[in-house]
């Protein structure tokens, strides 16, 4: 019988997908740990195609943070496939030449698992969005500088049963836990993780003036090579750190790191002005169109952030530099 969340696959069939595709990628895959039910919590490793004369920089494509955005997997999937193809896409060879490729097409597979058991089905949206001890997974991360915990809505919040339950105490959780010892111990220097459904492109939260001119600079870079372009979300001021993925990665692991909603609310409303469950408000009907619209998005980001140096040691030098390469593509 069909799932109701077909064209979604279940989470067998997504795993065995994974293996599949990387298999054919020719990447090795590394299982760094654990979820809380026992699932296995896997990335896949491309390493750089051009002549090892120097240590590779590393990029990271992740998804599916949140068990319910099935969508965002997808796009991290469709980049391993496309690596194993024959007529790959021009950009994706500069980026495989340039950089060491990692791809973690389902942070939660938990959550995964448990929207698929409920056909996408749920009282509450944190019952999906989060992982098996119900704590948001992107409200679990370290607030950068010890910032206290924000009253915003949607920041974050100590109580269990709500969508955004940040959980005991940052990096409680294995999904995170382990996943912040994976991006310590390889040093990427650039991530792009994979959201549903604002159709925006969010970066880490900064203040100074440079960084945040950089990540401007980024977000067009992504907008650029799309058919519907994205947004960009973010306010220099009037913003607060909630636990992030992103704001973690640059702060403390120096790394530009957005986050990309995919699949924009107009879209969705398009698709169902009264959704029929959670799911289809999170994920379109037809996935294959915005993964198409997004990847080269993401390739063109990875190439723009290859032309910065770290957060770290960004001059406004470096970002003017950066500026004309992106131009002169």
């Amino acid at each position: 019988m069909r799932s109701p969340l077909a064209p979604y696959p279940s989470p067998e069939a997504r795993e065995s997908e994974f293996e599949t595709l990387a298999r054919r990628a020719g990447g090795e895959l590394v299982d760094y740990g654990e979820s809380v039910e026992g699932r296995p919590l896997r990335a896949l490793r491309l390493p750089a195609t051009g002549a090892a004369s120097s240590p590779r920089p590393r990029v990271l494509c992740a998804a599916n943070i949140h068990g319910i955005e099935y969508i965002g997997g997808r796009v991290a999937l469709e980049l391993i496939r496309r690596c194993g193809d024959d007529d790959r896409p021009p950009a994706l060879d500069r980026l495989r030449e340039r950089a060491e490729l990692w791809v973690i097409p389902c942070i939660n597979p938990d959550g995964y698992a448990k929207t698929w058991a409920a056909e996408g089905r749920a009282a509450k949206l944190g019952t999906l969005r989060a992982n098996a001890r119900g704590v948001d997974l992107n409200r679990n991360f370290p607030r950068p500088g010890n910032a206290p915990p924000s009253r915003w809505p949607g920041s974050g919040s100590d109580r269990p049963g709500d969508p955004t339950y940040r959980g005991p105490h940052p990096l409680s959780e294995p999904e995170t836990a382990l996943l912040e010892a994976l991006l310590r111990e390889r040093g990427f220097h650039a991530s792009a993780n994979f959201h549903s459904f604002m159709g925006t492109v969010i970066p880490a939260r900064v203040t100074e003036a440079t960084p945040f001119r950089a990540y401007k600079l980024l977000r067009r870079a992504f907008a650029s090579r799309q058919r519907v372009r994205y947004l960009r979300l973010s306010l220099r001021y009037l913003d607060v750190f909630t636990g992030e993925q992103e704001d973690h990665q640059h702060h403390a692991l120096d790394t530009w790191a957005v986050c990309v909603e995919c699949f924009p609310v107009l879209a969705t409303f398009r698709q169902h002005l009264r959704a029929p469950s959670l799911f289809w408000r999170f994920n379109p009907h037809e996935p294959q169109p915005w993964v198409d619209n997004d990847l080269p998005g993401l390739l063109a980001y990875f190439e723009a952030a290859l032309d910065l140096p770290r957060p770290s040691a960004l001059t406004r030098r470096a970002l003017a530099e950066a500026r004309q390469s992106l131009r002169a593509t």
